[in-house]
């Protein structure tokens, strides 16, 4: 039997050696019959839940693994580097074509015990295949994708710490109905920042359910290459720790803020101020700032503040908002203007009632839900679809 052990002690450009497949294979190598029995039923296991072949497993944990070797050869090439990667790869490949059902006879035979007979199959998979991929392979995928998480996940929540969002909100821009002005201004600032042009910052802004933090989460459900992380208004003073982690990331990265306000002499102001712009330190340019606000004047002032300082107020107010080189304005829609998007997302989810019958619905549902918006317009046709989907009373 080949010493798998050595073999993976040997890996030094993917940080694998913890995975939970390698470490299993690391146990087939023990005198003792139970660990080895136990390095077969982690891989098996590990195989089990991944749903994948044994060869695409490997594949898969190699672009996802956080390599700094990686990373250094996208931007840098060295030979030795690449050797390094290649070094990897004839050993991981070498893994993957035994197939398993030699490596059980074989353990079987030498630990004169059967158990290792009635261990379940797993599948190799195309092992000619995956031999065509090469170091070079490698680097240009962390090129195009990053490293790590960020070649397996493409949006983030930062508290301090960069955590991977599994399940994103599939929302399109052609799930928004009418604001194509504003949308369009968002769209075509985010290609320029994509294709290496100058982009701006962008504040949205306007009354609360017309679509503004829907726009910045399709935006992502939009571009492939694109990467968005999530920020708190209470997390703001953490930007710079944030701006030097991403600073480093040959990726483009759209940092979210939603809901910003501050209250008055709120530290959090200073420090997204200096984030956008007044910082000794450049903000990175492979990032972005999108946020949205309800509020005409991001400061809230207390009724004291207005009445002796309102004007200083309003100027702090204007001099982060002049800080975003786009501001777009999302108003309420009319009467007309919210019947128009209800029809549209009707008609999407081909919803066949009389134009009267809809419309009287949609207005009285309006009412009851604090007046016509887009977001309303979405919970007025979801609740329609169900009613009319189980013959219940709108």
């Amino acid at each position: 039997m080949q010493d798998y052990k050595s073999k993976i002690a040997r890996l030094c450009a993917f940080n694998v050696k913890s995975d939970p497949l390698l470490c299993g294979f690391g146990k087939l190598n023990s005198d003792n019959a139970a660990d080895a029995l136990e390095g077969c039923a982690e891989i098996v296991r590990t195989l089990a839940l991944s749903g994948l072949t044994l060869s695409d497993y490997i594949h898969d944990m190699l672009i996802f693994s956080d390599s700094p070797i990686v990373t250094l050869q996208a931007k840098n090439p060295l030979d030795s580097r690449e050797s390094a990667i290649e070094s990897d790869l004839d050993v991981l490949w070498t893994i993957a074509g035994i197939p398993f059902e030699e490596v059980k006879a074989e353990l079987a035979n030498r630990h004169s015990n059967a158990e290792f007979l009635n261990i379940p199959s797993i599948e190799n998979g195309n092992l000619e295949y995956v031999l065509d991929y090469t170091a070079d392979y490698f680097v240009d995928f962390a090129q195009r994708h990053g490293g790590g998480m960020f070649a397996k996940y493409r949006a983030f929540t930062f508290d301090g710490e960069l955590r991977p969002i599994e399940h994103l909100d599939k929302i399109r821009l052609c799930d928004l109905k009418n604001y194509e002005v504003q949308r369009q201004q968002v769209v075509d600032n985010t290609r320029c920042f994509l294709a290496g042009k100058p982009a701006q910052n962008v504040l949205l802004y306007g009354d609360r359910g017309t679509g503004k933090s829907s726009t910045v989460k399709a935006i992502l459900n939009e571009f492939e290459d694109l990467r968005m992380v999530e920020v708190s208004k209470n997390d703001v003073a953490r930007l710079s720790e944030l701006f030097c982690k991403l600073r480093t990331i040959p990726l483009h990265f759209i940092v979210t803020i939603d809901d910003l306000s501050f209250a008055e002499n709120d530290d959090r102001f200073g420090s997204l101020k200096a984030a956008l712009e007044g910082s000794l330190s450049a903000k990175p340019e492979n990032i972005l700032i999108y946020a949205t606000t309800n509020r005409r004047k991001i400061i809230r002032e207390s009724a004291l503040d207005r009445e002796i300082s309102g004007a200083d107020a309003i100027d702090e107010s204007m001099s982060l908002a002049d800080r975003f080189g786009l501001f777009i304005t999302f108003t309420k829609p009319d009467k007309q203007g919210y019947l128009d998007i209800v029809h549209k997302l009707a008609e999407d989810m081909s919803i066949n009632i009389p134009m009267e019958n809809l419309d009287a619905s949609a207005e009285r549902f309006a009412l009851k839900h604090g007046g016509r918006s887009p977001r309303v317009a979405r919970q007025f046709v979801d609740w329609l679809y169900g009613r009319i989907s189980l013959n219940l009373e709108y």
